[in-house]
Order: C-alpha cells, then structure tokens, then sequence
C-alpha cells in the first residue's frame, strides 16, 4: 500500500515541484494538497495522511502554528517541514513540538525521497542545508564583528527582524514574551546607535544578516 502524502504550502509552484518529485515513486500517493495552516488541520482530520508536508509561512495560520493540533486531529501524521527558513531557532522550535523532518526548500528535488524513507521508517530527517547550519550553531567559531557585539539571543532577534517578522511570531518563535523581545530590540538598538525598527531592517540588510 503506498504512503499518503499531504502538501500544504501557499506557492502553487513549490507544490507543484514536490508533486513533480513524487510523480516517478508509485510508493508514495498524493492525498490531498492545501495553501494554508486552516487548510493543514482540515486535510490532516480528513484525509489522516501518513506524512504531511508543511510550510512554516502562510496565510491564516502558520506552520509552526498548528503541528501540536495536527497531531491531535491525526496522531498518526508524520510531519516534514518543507521551508526557507534555516533559522536554528525554527528548526528547534519544530523539532520540540514533534515533526519528523526539516528541509530548505532549495534542496527538496535532491533529499525529499531520502527524507521521506527515513520518516516513513520512524527516523528523523534533517536535510544538509539545515544539519549544516545547526552544526555550525553549536560550535565556536571566530566571531564576525557584529557578533562581537550582539549576544547570540540578540543575533536571533536581529536575524528574524531582516526576515520580517513582528514582535509577536518572534515571541512565538522565541519562547518568550512580547515585552522581552522589545526589550532586547531595545538593548540592539542601543548597541548599534540606531532609533527604530526600520532602522534595524535598514541595517540588516546593509550588513547581509541572514548570512551572519
């Protein structure tokens, strides 16, 4: 019997292309398809697909919004994160609450059929990209300058800040508070000279943050 699959994500393209990578694997069966969180739960309660694969940004409700109400509706459900986002804080994030894999969306053509083998088999699947980034967040590296003078909880809030997220999905994000995320956008902006959010994302930008 082949393994139900279920793709939710908001570009019509990236499901496009993951159903373009199955389309040769008869082991692996298309069951339902969404482009949003609200959609994720509804598939998930109807169709209970063996492996779901999500997107973290979306309309409604997000990725990491709905895992723990996934796995109520269909404790079955196997889920794969399919995003851009390497952030270390989201790969946690999703590994806390139970997902069985996280890929960069630049590497689905390559590692999606390696990734559905080790989930459908009970393992968990990191994709290079993603082990990569982690791996490096836990080592020692030499500091860039910016480094130096942020802490890497500052460092996270200044990455999500170039990644456009609001005070709320950091606090999400984070495990904290909105009044402690504004407090640490305070402490940055302080350190960095500047006077406001937009300023923040001014300077991200100029200094290629994401990359950091």
């Amino acid at each position: 019997m082949a393994t139900k699959i279920a793709i939710v994500d908001d570009h019509g393209i990236i499901r496009a292309g993951i159903k373009s990578v199955l389309a040769g694997h008869s082991e692996y069966e298309i069951c339902a398809e969404g482009s949003n969180g609200e959609e994720a739960l509804k598939i998930a309660e109807e169709f209970k697909p063996d492996i779901l694969l999500l997107d973290i940004s979306m309309p409604k409700l997000g990725g990491l919004d709905i895992i723990a109400r996934v796995k109520r509706v269909s404790a079955q459900t196997k889920i794969i994160i399919i995003s851009v986002h390497k952030l270390g804080a989201y790969v946690l994030k999703a590994l806390r609450q139970g997902v069985s894999g996280y890929l960069n969306k630049d590497n689905v053509a390559e590692e999606l059929i390696i990734a559905l083998g080790r989930v459908s088999s009970g393992k968990v699947y990191l994709g290079q990209t993603t082990a990569e980034y982690l791996a490096q967040s836990v080592k020692e590296p030499k500091k860039s300058a910016l480094e130096n003078i942020l802490n890497e909880r500052e460092m996270d809030i200044l990455r999500l800040v170039a990644e456009g997220k609001t005070a709320k999905e950091m606090a999400e994000v984070l495990f904290l508070s909105r009044r402690t995320i504004e407090n640490y956008k305070n402490s940055i902006l302080k350190k960095l000279n500047l006077h406001k959010t937009s300023d923040l994302i001014k300077y991200s930008f100029e200094n290629k943050v994401l990359e950091v």
